[in-house]
């Protein structure tokens, strides 16, 4: 059996590793003195926006036909679904890498995948390659689905795994990593052509899949300099087994929860800085030193059923390229809970603009907010027509039904 190792990356030459550092310092120091202002802005907006009485909303409970319509289609998904799958053979082995939204896009396939009567197994980030190895052995999947990251290729036994294909049969369905030249891109042009290399010797991916649109993987994550790999977008979803319309009465007049980043903490200060200093609602994520450090994913239904209006606005590289729609957009939507976020290119393939709200702008966006924030009825019947938009057509269910076309057409195709 082949070790791990020999797929490592070299160290690359030191003057280049000093060049490339000095400059990342360079970078941060720049941009350190904007970055503290922004974020000390909005503490200051949100502890204002806490104590704040200028805008008092009257109680306002949920609205039963949302949530009873939440309930109803809830059932209905789960009954139609259940077990709908056992005839196809799939056994699909996951290899969940370690972020947040792996852990949400990840759980929701393998929990609606079993459900759907696949038999699925997920393993969590940081798995030994002696680990999955095993699991390999044991559960004979004939899916493995992984991430074609750095740490996650230098951790797996890549012979192993082909060599697991050759005898038993075996798709290696990998989520590909942005390319060097993609913005916010993870990787570097040593590692690209480090997983061409892999990729030439038939120890990377069988087909590729992710939550990014077609266009935006043609743009920034094929790789023109090959080989080439087939690709399908699977788009992020909603989850029938946590997200649903829960009948709390309205406490908070916004709710986000979101990681902190330098392209979040500018949309943040351009788009909701207002916001913040003029109405009490709840933030969430660590580093922003305001709101909670941490929710986890089980308990976000309450906080959105407890939310007038679900903060949305996207960062520059999803709302410019059409890269995909976040996760909260369709868990909001699948809770009932009326949101605000901006447009893209491709929002119109998920959603009418009646069904969710887009400001084009930051004076916009808080216009579009002061008008909503004390309108239930208005914000109620947006929020009935995404919810039934979202349960139609927009589940985890739905995502694993597209996946198992996919598998049925590269299987009769021989991938595997």
């Amino acid at each position: 059996m082949s070790s791990p190792t020999a797929v490592s990356v070299p160290p690359p030459p030191l003057f280049w590793r000093g060049v490339r550092a000095g400059t990342r310092i360079l970078k941060q120091a720049l941009s350190f003195p904007v970055r503290q202002f922004r974020k000390r802005s909005l503490q200051a907006a949100y502890r204002k926006g806490a104590t704040s009485s200028s805008h008092d909303l009257p109680a306002e409970d949920a609205d039963p036909v949302v949530v009873e319509t939440g309930r109803a289609l809830r059932g209905q998904a789960l009954a139609t679904h259940e077990g709908v799958h056992a005839a196809s053979g799939y056994r699909v082995l996951m290899l969940r890498p370690g972020s947040i939204t792996a852990e949400i896009w990840f759980g929701g396939l393998h929990e609606c995948m079993q459900h759907s009567g696949m038999p699925c197994r997920m393993l969590g980030p940081g798995s030994s390659s002696a680990a999955v190895n095993a699991a390999i052995e044991e559960f004979q999947p004939n899916v493995l689905i992984a991430v074609e990251s750095t740490a996650a290729l230098q951790s797996l036994d890549l012979h192993f795994i082909r060599e697991y294909k050759r005898r038993r049969g075996c798709l290696r369905l990998f989520v590909p990593v942005w390319l060097a030249h993609a913005p916010g891109g993870v990787s570097s042009t040593r590692q690209d052509e480090w997983r061409r290399n892999l990729r030439r010797g038939e120890l990377l991916a069988d087909a590729h899949f992710s939550i990014f649109e077609p266009e935006f993987h043609e743009r920034f994550q094929r790789d023109p300099r090959g080989p080439d790999t087939e690709y399908v977008a699977v788009a992020q979803a909603c989850n029938p087994f946590t997200d649903r319309p829960l009948p709390e009465a309205k406490r908070h007049d916004y709710f986000m929860a979101v990681s902190l980043s330098d392209e979040r903490l500018e949309v943040t200060y351009q788009y909701l800085r207002p916001i913040l200093a003029g109405y009490r609602g709840l933030w969430a994520g660590q580093h922003w030193g305001f709101g909670l450090a941490h929710i986890p994913p089980a308990e976000m239904p309450v906080h959105y059923a407890q939310t007038r209006i679900a903060l949305s606005p996207l960062v520059g590289f999803v709302s410019s390229f059409g890269a995909e729609l976040t996760h909260r957009v369709f868990a909001a939507a699948a809770c009932g809970t009326f949101q605000l976020t901006v447009p893209t290119p491709i929002t119109g393939r998920y959603f009418r603009s009646d069904e969710l709200i887009q400001a084009r702008s930051p004076a916009e966006y808080r216009q579009q907010f002061a008008h909503y924030v004390d309108r239930p009825a208005e914000r109620n019947a947006v929020a009935l027509r995404a919810l039934k938009r979202v349960y139609g057509e927009h589940t985890c269910f739905h995502r694993v039904d597209q996946l198992v076309r996919h598998l049925d057409d590269w299987r009769k195709r021989s991938f595997f």
